[in-house]
């Protein structure tokens, strides 16, 4: 059974993980991003995913909304600067597929593009089913795999670019697998979220200024239906600190001895 120490919460280390500058922005204001920096340890986290992820957008529904759950614990897992071990317990989870999804994203966004086939081709057949969006259309792991993969997109963000003669490559390894070598977008869902925001359809916050007040499933006292299931964290909760960890240009530093299933 794996030991993981106690981390120090850091709440904003001035990286931004090859993520989008107004989405990065909306998760530093957000309380409940706040209050997951006082999470220390990584098995606690993984808990967190588990109790209150049921999608993987990054942005909450309704109108203009604040960040989604899913992304400020992913943006949490960026600052962990997780190691190997970490990583393959998030893909390999056996509880469930939205802590898988998180780990698959961590790994798109932070990952070296050059590692994607080692990390990602066991998996292009997964059979698992979930559905990226909340109450939406289920698919397989294997295809929301795929999509990162081959997608720049993501609903309405976008991800670190892949160079192209290793986006092909990546593309042609897929095909030879039997599946498409185009990405259908949303996380293997179909549609460009994208697309219509950058015509003037899309849902996405305008500025950080609108989704601000939408944290910890509160209501924006100007916004319509701007809300999150679960947020289930204790505003009033203290971190109980451990003895710091190793930490690398400020990030937190989550170390693994020995191996647990998920």
């Amino acid at each position: 059974m794996a030991t993981y120490v106690q981390i120090t919460g850091a709440l904003d280390t001035g990286k931004a993980y090859n993520m989008e500058r107004v989405l990065r922005s909306n998760i530093m204001s957000s309380d409940y991003y706040g209050q997951l920096c006082k999470i220390l340890d990584f098995m606690e986290l993984v808990d967190e995913i588990y109790n209150e992820v049921d999608h993987v957008e990054p942005w909450m529904s309704g109108n203009a909304r604040g960040p989604s759950s899913a992304f400020c614990l992913l943006f949490r897992l960026f600052t962990m600067n997780l190691d190997d071990d970490n990583v393959k317990h998030l893909i390999h989870h056996r509880d469930s597929p939205y802590i898988r999804a998180l780990g698959f994203l961590y790994i798109r966004y932070v990952r070296d593009p050059k590692e994607f086939g080692r990390w990602m081709d066991p998996f292009i057949r997964d059979e698992e089913l979930f559905a990226p969006t909340a109450g939406g259309k289920e698919v397989t792991v294997g295809a929301f795999v795929r999509d990162l993969i081959l997608d720049q997109y993501y609903f309405e963000t976008i991800f670190p670019r892949t160079p192209e003669v290793l986006r092909r490559a990546l593309a042609e390894r897929i095909k030879k697998m039997g599946f498409p070598d185009k990405a259908l977008g949303c996380g293997g869902q179909g549609g460009s979220r994208r697309a219509q925001e950058e015509q003037g359809g899309g849902r996405r916050p305008p500025s950080v200024k609108a989704a601000m007040a939408v944290n910890l499933g509160q209501r924006a006292p100007h916004v319509q239906a701007a809300m999150e299931r679960g947020r289930g964290l204790d505003p009033t909760r203290q971190a109980v600190r451990g003895p710091p960890g190793p930490s690398n240009n400020g990030d937190d530093q989550a170390r693994v001895h020995g191996s647990r299933g998920g």
